[in-house]
Protein backbone atom coordinates (compact mmCIF):
# COMPACT_ATOMS: atom_id res chain seq x y z
CA UNK A 1 0.00 0.00 0.00
CA UNK A 2 1.11 3.38 -0.99
CA UNK A 3 1.71 6.28 1.70
CA UNK A 4 -0.99 7.86 0.89
CA UNK A 5 -3.49 4.55 0.53
CA UNK A 6 -2.47 3.92 4.29
CA UNK A 7 -4.49 7.62 5.16
CA UNK A 8 -7.28 6.32 5.98
CA UNK A 9 -5.30 4.00 8.83
CA UNK A 10 -2.95 6.32 9.88
CA UNK A 11 -5.94 9.01 10.56
CA UNK A 12 -7.89 5.54 12.63
CA UNK A 13 -4.97 4.60 14.09
CA UNK A 14 -4.95 8.24 15.64
CA UNK A 15 -8.44 7.96 16.50
CA UNK A 16 -9.24 10.20 13.89
CA UNK A 17 -12.15 8.61 12.08
CA UNK A 18 -15.67 7.95 13.27
CA UNK A 19 -17.52 7.35 9.83
CA UNK A 20 -16.63 6.86 6.06
CA UNK A 21 -19.21 5.87 3.43
CA UNK A 22 -18.01 3.41 0.78
CA UNK A 23 -15.01 3.04 2.68
CA UNK A 24 -13.44 -0.15 0.54
CA UNK A 25 -13.98 1.90 -2.66
CA UNK A 26 -12.44 4.92 -1.10
CA UNK A 27 -9.34 2.64 -0.18
CA UNK A 28 -9.28 1.70 -3.33
CA UNK A 29 -9.23 4.46 -5.02
CA UNK A 30 -6.25 6.46 -2.64
CA UNK A 31 -4.40 3.09 -3.42
CA UNK A 32 -4.18 3.93 -6.99
CA UNK A 33 -2.31 6.86 -6.62
CA UNK A 34 -2.72 10.54 -6.08
CA UNK A 35 -3.82 11.25 -9.57
CA UNK A 36 -6.91 10.23 -11.73
CA UNK A 37 -7.27 8.83 -15.15
CA UNK A 38 -6.29 12.42 -16.63
CA UNK A 39 -3.44 13.04 -14.39
CA UNK A 40 -5.66 15.44 -11.58
CA UNK A 41 -4.76 15.47 -8.30
CA UNK A 42 -7.41 13.77 -5.94
CA UNK A 43 -8.54 16.63 -3.87
CA UNK A 44 -9.98 17.04 -0.09
CA UNK A 45 -11.94 19.83 1.28
CA UNK A 46 -13.42 20.65 4.41
CA UNK A 47 -15.71 23.82 4.95
CA UNK A 48 -15.32 26.66 7.49
CA UNK A 49 -18.24 29.21 7.90
CA UNK A 50 -17.00 32.63 8.69
CA UNK A 51 -19.25 33.69 11.52
CA UNK A 52 -16.64 35.36 13.97
CA UNK A 53 -13.06 37.48 13.39
CA UNK A 54 -11.00 34.31 13.65
CA UNK A 55 -11.00 30.76 13.30
CA UNK A 56 -10.84 28.69 16.59
CA UNK A 57 -8.98 25.46 17.96
CA UNK A 58 -12.03 23.36 16.67
CA UNK A 59 -10.99 24.51 13.25
CA UNK A 60 -7.40 24.00 13.53
CA UNK A 61 -8.62 20.35 14.33
CA UNK A 62 -10.36 20.21 10.61
CA UNK A 63 -7.49 22.05 9.23
CA UNK A 64 -4.76 19.85 10.62
CA UNK A 65 -6.64 17.02 8.93
CA UNK A 66 -6.96 18.47 5.70
CA UNK A 67 -2.58 18.69 6.48
CA UNK A 68 -2.48 14.93 6.56
CA UNK A 69 -4.39 14.51 3.66
CA UNK A 70 -1.67 16.97 1.78
CA UNK A 71 1.34 14.95 3.23
CA UNK A 72 -0.21 11.94 2.12
CA UNK A 73 -0.44 13.28 -1.61
CA UNK A 74 -4.00 14.98 -1.92
CA UNK A 75 -4.67 18.35 -2.83
CA UNK A 76 -6.40 20.13 0.37
CA UNK A 77 -9.05 22.84 -0.46
CA UNK A 78 -10.17 25.12 2.08
CA UNK A 79 -13.37 26.35 1.74
CA UNK A 80 -14.44 28.73 2.97
CA UNK A 81 -18.60 29.79 3.12
CA UNK A 82 -18.96 33.26 1.66
CA UNK A 83 -22.80 31.86 0.95
CA UNK A 84 -23.56 29.42 3.39
CA UNK A 85 -22.21 31.64 6.44
CA UNK A 86 -25.08 34.48 5.21
CA UNK A 87 -27.48 31.92 6.09
CA UNK A 88 -26.11 29.53 9.07
CA UNK A 89 -25.61 26.26 9.78
CA UNK A 90 -27.96 25.09 12.49
CA UNK A 91 -25.87 22.21 13.83
CA UNK A 92 -25.57 21.88 17.20
CA UNK A 93 -27.49 25.10 17.58
CA UNK A 94 -30.85 25.68 20.13
CA UNK A 95 -31.40 29.11 18.10
CA UNK A 96 -30.98 30.45 14.71
CA UNK A 97 -27.39 31.75 14.58
CA UNK A 98 -26.74 35.85 14.43
CA UNK A 99 -26.48 37.13 10.57
CA UNK A 100 -23.59 39.07 9.88
CA UNK A 101 -23.71 41.38 6.84
CA UNK A 102 -21.37 40.69 3.83
CA UNK A 103 -19.28 42.92 4.43
CA UNK A 104 -18.12 41.39 7.76
CA UNK A 105 -17.84 37.65 6.30
CA UNK A 106 -15.72 38.77 3.71
CA UNK A 107 -13.30 40.19 6.21
CA UNK A 108 -13.93 37.11 8.55
CA UNK A 109 -12.57 35.14 5.19
CA UNK A 110 -9.92 37.02 4.45
CA UNK A 111 -8.36 36.47 8.44
CA UNK A 112 -9.53 33.08 7.97
CA UNK A 113 -7.22 32.86 5.15
CA UNK A 114 -4.41 34.35 6.50
CA UNK A 115 -4.82 32.16 9.41
CA UNK A 116 -5.13 29.31 7.54
CA UNK A 117 -2.51 29.39 5.26
CA UNK A 118 0.19 28.65 8.36
CA UNK A 119 -0.73 25.02 8.29
CA UNK A 120 0.09 23.81 4.55
CA UNK A 121 2.84 23.38 2.48
CA UNK A 122 2.72 26.24 -0.37
CA UNK A 123 5.19 25.33 -2.18
CA UNK A 124 4.07 21.65 -3.02
CA UNK A 125 3.04 20.27 -6.43
CA UNK A 126 -0.31 19.74 -4.68
CA UNK A 127 -0.06 22.98 -2.34
CA UNK A 128 -3.74 23.92 -1.12
CA UNK A 129 -6.57 25.35 -2.74
CA UNK A 130 -9.07 28.27 -1.08
CA UNK A 131 -12.18 28.97 -2.38
CA UNK A 132 -15.34 30.71 -1.64
CA UNK A 133 -18.72 29.17 -1.75
CA UNK A 134 -20.15 32.28 -3.13
CA UNK A 135 -18.19 32.66 -6.10
CA UNK A 136 -20.54 29.84 -7.38
CA UNK A 137 -23.36 29.63 -5.35
CA UNK A 138 -23.85 33.75 -5.60
CA UNK A 139 -24.82 33.59 -8.98
CA UNK A 140 -27.08 31.18 -9.25
CA UNK A 141 -31.21 31.72 -9.05
CA UNK A 142 -33.79 30.31 -6.73
CA UNK A 143 -34.87 28.57 -9.91
CA UNK A 144 -31.70 27.19 -11.01
CA UNK A 145 -30.85 26.00 -7.81
CA UNK A 146 -34.43 24.41 -7.05
CA UNK A 147 -34.45 22.73 -10.24
CA UNK A 148 -30.67 21.51 -10.09
CA UNK A 149 -30.62 21.01 -6.64
CA UNK A 150 -33.66 20.95 -4.23
CA UNK A 151 -35.12 18.19 -6.78
CA UNK A 152 -32.49 15.93 -5.10
CA UNK A 153 -33.68 16.17 -2.25
CA UNK A 154 -37.10 15.04 -0.02
CA UNK A 155 -38.18 16.95 2.99
CA UNK A 156 -38.61 13.40 4.55
CA UNK A 157 -35.09 13.27 3.93
CA UNK A 158 -33.94 16.53 5.36
CA UNK A 159 -35.69 16.08 8.51
CA UNK A 160 -34.27 13.20 9.33
CA UNK A 161 -31.44 14.90 9.97
CA UNK A 162 -31.18 15.03 14.16
CA UNK A 163 -30.61 18.51 14.05
CA UNK A 164 -33.44 19.58 11.61
CA UNK A 165 -35.34 16.84 13.21
CA UNK A 166 -35.23 18.60 16.98
CA UNK A 167 -35.33 21.80 15.48
CA UNK A 168 -37.95 21.92 13.91
CA UNK A 169 -40.29 19.69 16.77
CA UNK A 170 -39.68 22.62 18.82
CA UNK A 171 -40.79 25.40 15.93
CA UNK A 172 -37.31 26.81 15.84
CA UNK A 173 -36.29 26.14 12.32
CA UNK A 174 -36.78 28.49 9.18
CA UNK A 175 -36.85 27.49 6.00
CA UNK A 176 -33.32 29.20 5.09
CA UNK A 177 -31.74 26.65 7.83
CA UNK A 178 -33.73 24.18 6.31
CA UNK A 179 -31.90 24.61 3.04
CA UNK A 180 -28.24 24.66 4.69
CA UNK A 181 -27.52 21.12 4.15
CA UNK A 182 -28.63 21.73 0.28
CA UNK A 183 -25.93 24.48 -0.36
CA UNK A 184 -23.50 22.40 1.70
CA UNK A 185 -23.93 19.39 -0.51
CA UNK A 186 -23.92 21.78 -3.69
CA UNK A 187 -20.68 23.11 -2.49
CA UNK A 188 -19.37 18.93 -2.98
CA UNK A 189 -20.93 18.74 -6.33
CA UNK A 190 -19.03 21.88 -7.85
CA UNK A 191 -15.57 20.92 -6.47
CA UNK A 192 -15.90 17.73 -7.36
CA UNK A 193 -16.58 18.60 -11.31
CA UNK A 194 -14.45 21.61 -11.16
CA UNK A 195 -11.16 20.71 -8.46
CA UNK A 196 -11.64 16.94 -8.72
CA UNK A 197 -12.42 16.68 -5.02
CA UNK A 198 -14.41 13.19 -4.43
CA UNK A 199 -13.52 13.44 -0.07
CA UNK A 200 -14.96 15.95 2.17
CA UNK A 201 -13.87 15.98 5.68
CA UNK A 202 -16.51 17.28 8.99
CA UNK A 203 -17.55 16.51 12.19
CA UNK A 204 -19.42 13.76 13.42
CA UNK A 205 -22.29 16.10 13.59
CA UNK A 206 -22.13 17.17 9.72
CA UNK A 207 -22.76 13.62 8.69
CA UNK A 208 -26.02 13.99 7.40
CA UNK A 209 -24.82 17.42 5.43
CA UNK A 210 -21.08 15.79 4.02
CA UNK A 211 -23.11 12.53 3.28
CA UNK A 212 -25.64 14.39 1.16
CA UNK A 213 -23.09 16.08 -0.80
CA UNK A 214 -21.35 12.59 -2.08
CA UNK A 215 -25.33 11.41 -2.35
CA UNK A 216 -25.45 14.13 -5.01
CA UNK A 217 -22.85 13.71 -6.60
CA UNK A 218 -23.40 9.75 -7.15
CA UNK A 219 -26.94 11.02 -8.47
CA UNK A 220 -25.85 13.66 -10.55
CA UNK A 221 -22.84 13.14 -12.42
CA UNK A 222 -22.39 9.35 -11.64
CA UNK A 223 -19.29 9.72 -9.84
CA UNK A 224 -17.70 7.78 -6.63
CA UNK A 225 -17.55 10.19 -3.75
CA UNK A 226 -16.75 9.90 -0.30
CA UNK A 227 -18.30 11.17 3.18
CA UNK A 228 -15.03 10.83 6.00
CA UNK A 229 -16.10 12.67 9.74
CA UNK A 230 -14.20 13.07 12.34
CA UNK A 231 -14.95 12.38 15.85
CA UNK A 232 -16.79 15.27 17.55
CA UNK A 233 -13.55 16.75 19.95
CA UNK A 234 -14.81 16.42 23.54
CA UNK A 235 -12.51 16.07 26.86
CA UNK A 236 -12.25 13.36 28.95
CA UNK A 237 -14.85 15.57 31.22
CA UNK A 238 -17.13 15.43 28.37
CA UNK A 239 -17.67 19.00 27.43
CA UNK A 240 -17.03 20.14 24.24
CA UNK A 241 -13.10 21.08 23.71
CA UNK A 242 -12.04 24.29 22.62
CA UNK A 243 -13.46 26.65 24.96
CA UNK A 244 -12.61 28.34 28.10
CA UNK A 245 -14.48 30.37 30.86
CA UNK A 246 -17.13 30.00 27.97
CA UNK A 247 -14.88 31.84 25.37
CA UNK A 248 -13.64 30.18 21.96
CA UNK A 249 -9.73 29.47 22.18
CA UNK A 250 -9.20 31.72 18.62
CA UNK A 251 -5.74 31.05 16.51
CA UNK A 252 -5.38 34.82 15.84
CA UNK A 253 -2.96 36.11 18.69
CA UNK A 254 -5.30 39.20 19.05
CA UNK A 255 -7.67 37.22 20.42
CA UNK A 256 -6.10 34.78 21.90
CA UNK A 257 -2.60 35.50 23.29
CA UNK A 258 -0.16 32.66 22.91
CA UNK A 259 0.22 32.67 26.44
CA UNK A 260 -3.45 31.83 27.14
CA UNK A 261 -3.63 29.41 24.10
CA UNK A 262 -0.08 27.71 25.63
CA UNK A 263 -1.87 27.71 28.90
CA UNK A 264 -5.17 26.31 27.55
CA UNK A 265 -3.79 22.98 26.39
CA UNK A 266 -1.38 23.17 28.95
CA UNK A 267 -4.31 22.61 31.84
CA UNK A 268 -5.95 20.21 30.00
CA UNK A 269 -6.87 16.76 31.85
CA UNK A 270 -4.45 14.13 31.64
CA UNK A 271 -6.69 11.92 30.46
CA UNK A 272 -6.45 14.12 26.90
CA UNK A 273 -2.79 14.49 26.30
CA UNK A 274 -2.41 11.63 23.86
CA UNK A 275 -5.55 13.01 22.27
CA UNK A 276 -4.51 16.41 21.97
CA UNK A 277 -0.90 14.79 20.54
CA UNK A 278 -2.80 12.92 18.20
CA UNK A 279 -5.09 15.87 17.02
CA UNK A 280 -3.37 18.76 16.87
CA UNK A 281 0.53 17.79 15.72
CA UNK A 282 1.98 15.86 13.23
CA UNK A 283 4.48 14.23 15.17
CA UNK A 284 4.47 10.25 14.14
CA UNK A 285 3.33 7.50 16.74
CA UNK A 286 6.65 6.88 17.68
CA UNK A 287 7.98 10.32 18.15
CA UNK A 288 4.84 10.47 20.55
CA UNK A 289 5.38 7.36 22.25
CA UNK A 290 9.39 8.34 22.74
CA UNK A 291 7.85 11.71 24.75
CA UNK A 292 5.52 9.66 26.98
CA UNK A 293 8.32 7.46 28.12
CA UNK A 294 9.26 10.62 30.55
CA UNK A 295 7.43 9.88 33.76
CA UNK A 296 6.82 13.40 34.63
CA UNK A 297 3.29 13.76 33.21
CA UNK A 298 3.22 17.59 33.61
CA UNK A 299 6.36 17.66 31.74
CA UNK A 300 4.85 15.87 28.64
CA UNK A 301 1.83 18.28 29.16
CA UNK A 302 4.16 21.09 28.95
CA UNK A 303 5.47 19.52 25.77
CA UNK A 304 2.33 19.20 24.26
CA UNK A 305 1.38 22.42 24.78
CA UNK A 306 4.87 23.97 23.71
CA UNK A 307 4.22 21.58 19.85
CA UNK A 308 0.70 22.80 19.32
CA UNK A 309 1.48 26.59 20.63
CA UNK A 310 4.39 26.20 18.03
CA UNK A 311 2.50 25.24 15.69
CA UNK A 312 0.19 27.82 15.66
CA UNK A 313 2.33 30.95 16.47
CA UNK A 314 5.78 30.17 15.80
CA UNK A 315 9.21 28.88 17.86
CA UNK A 316 9.55 32.07 19.51
CA UNK A 317 6.15 32.46 21.06
CA UNK A 318 6.38 29.55 22.27
CA UNK A 319 9.41 29.56 23.77
CA UNK A 320 7.82 33.22 25.68
CA UNK A 321 4.86 31.14 26.78
CA UNK A 322 6.73 28.39 27.86
CA UNK A 323 9.10 30.51 29.73
CA UNK A 324 6.41 32.67 31.36
CA UNK A 325 4.14 29.74 32.25
CA UNK A 326 7.52 28.25 34.60
CA UNK A 327 7.97 31.98 35.85
CA UNK A 328 4.86 32.26 37.53
CA UNK A 329 4.11 28.69 38.30
CA UNK A 330 7.88 28.16 39.97
CA UNK A 331 7.66 31.81 41.56
CA UNK A 332 11.08 32.43 40.01
CA UNK A 333 12.15 35.45 37.96
CA UNK A 334 12.32 35.01 34.67
CA UNK A 335 10.46 36.82 31.58
CA UNK A 336 6.70 37.45 31.83
CA UNK A 337 6.41 40.00 29.29
CA UNK A 338 4.05 37.31 27.21
CA UNK A 339 1.85 36.68 30.79
CA UNK A 340 -1.67 38.19 30.53
CA UNK A 341 -1.19 41.67 32.10
CA UNK A 342 -3.78 44.63 32.88
CA UNK A 343 -2.17 48.33 33.31
CA UNK A 344 -3.29 50.31 36.38
CA UNK A 345 -2.55 53.58 36.99
CA UNK A 346 -0.71 55.67 40.35
CA UNK A 347 -4.22 57.77 40.76
CA UNK A 348 -6.20 54.53 40.88
CA UNK A 349 -4.16 53.74 43.66
CA UNK A 350 -3.70 56.56 45.40
CA UNK A 351 -7.73 56.93 45.15
CA UNK A 352 -7.83 53.82 47.00
CA UNK A 353 -8.83 50.85 44.59
CA UNK A 354 -9.61 47.64 45.94
CA UNK A 355 -9.41 44.14 45.57
CA UNK A 356 -12.52 43.15 44.60
CA UNK A 357 -12.55 46.36 41.77
CA UNK A 358 -8.95 45.09 40.30
CA UNK A 359 -10.32 41.73 39.87
CA UNK A 360 -12.84 43.28 37.61
CA UNK A 361 -10.77 45.06 35.94
CA UNK A 362 -8.54 41.89 35.34
CA UNK A 363 -11.78 40.11 33.80
CA UNK A 364 -10.59 37.57 36.94
CA UNK A 365 -14.26 38.02 37.89
CA UNK A 366 -17.45 39.64 35.96
CA UNK A 367 -18.63 41.49 38.61
CA UNK A 368 -17.69 42.54 42.50
CA UNK A 369 -20.11 39.60 43.70
CA UNK A 370 -18.49 36.93 42.02
CA UNK A 371 -14.90 38.31 43.19
CA UNK A 372 -15.92 38.47 46.63
CA UNK A 373 -17.06 35.04 46.25
CA UNK A 374 -13.81 34.14 45.23
CA UNK A 375 -12.10 35.64 48.00
CA UNK A 376 -13.87 34.18 50.36
CA UNK A 377 -13.98 30.60 48.94
CA UNK A 378 -9.96 31.03 49.26
CA UNK A 379 -9.29 30.86 45.82
CA UNK A 380 -7.25 33.98 45.49
CA UNK A 381 -3.44 34.35 45.56
CA UNK A 382 -2.20 37.17 45.82
CA UNK A 383 1.84 37.78 45.60
CA UNK A 384 1.94 33.80 46.32
CA UNK A 385 -0.01 34.53 49.29
CA UNK A 386 -3.44 33.48 49.58
CA UNK A 387 -5.54 36.86 50.00
CA UNK A 388 -8.93 36.37 52.35
CA UNK A 389 -9.40 39.97 53.18
CA UNK A 390 -12.34 41.32 50.64
CA UNK A 391 -11.33 44.66 51.80
CA UNK A 392 -8.19 44.88 51.11
CA UNK A 393 -7.01 48.07 49.17
CA UNK A 394 -4.07 47.93 46.82
CA UNK A 395 -1.14 49.59 47.75
CA UNK A 396 2.50 51.20 46.01
CA UNK A 397 4.39 48.35 48.01
CA UNK A 398 2.36 45.77 46.55
CA UNK A 399 3.68 45.96 43.32
CA UNK A 400 6.74 44.00 43.54
CA UNK A 401 10.52 45.35 42.84
CA UNK A 402 11.91 43.12 40.23
CA UNK A 403 8.67 42.92 38.29
CA UNK A 404 6.97 46.22 39.00
CA UNK A 405 4.01 44.04 39.18
CA UNK A 406 1.53 41.94 41.40
CA UNK A 407 0.98 38.21 40.42
CA UNK A 408 -2.73 37.39 41.06
CA UNK A 409 -3.34 33.38 41.10
CA UNK A 410 -7.22 32.78 40.72
CA UNK A 411 -7.38 29.23 41.77
CA UNK A 412 -4.53 26.63 40.73
CA UNK A 413 -3.87 27.86 37.16
CA UNK A 414 -4.67 31.26 35.73
CA UNK A 415 -2.09 33.35 36.06
CA UNK A 416 -2.31 37.59 35.91
CA UNK A 417 0.20 40.32 36.25
CA UNK A 418 -0.89 43.66 37.36
CA UNK A 419 1.40 46.57 36.25
CA UNK A 420 1.78 50.16 37.18
CA UNK A 421 2.09 52.52 35.23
Amino acid sequence: MTAKGSLISKLRARGLIAQISHEEELEQLLAKGNKNEKGLIHAAYCGFDPTAASLHVGNLAALMLLRRAQNAGLQPIVLFGGATGLIGDPTGRTDMRPMNSKEQILEYIENFKNLAKRYFDLNAPNAPIFVNNNDWIGPMSWIDFARNVGCHFTVARLLSAEVNRSRFQEGGLTFMELGYQLLQSYDFLHLYQNYNCAIQFGGDDQWSNVLGGADLIRRVASGKAFAVTTPLLVGSDGKKFGKTAGNAVWLDAKMTSPYDFFQFFRNVHDADILKMFNVFTLLEKDQIDKIFENPNINEVKERMAFEITQLVHGESEAIKALETSKALFTGKSGDLSNAPTTEVEKSEIESGIDILALLVKCKLSTSRGEARKLVQGNGLYFNGDKLTDFTYKIKDNDFQTEQNAIVLRKGKKDYHLVKLV
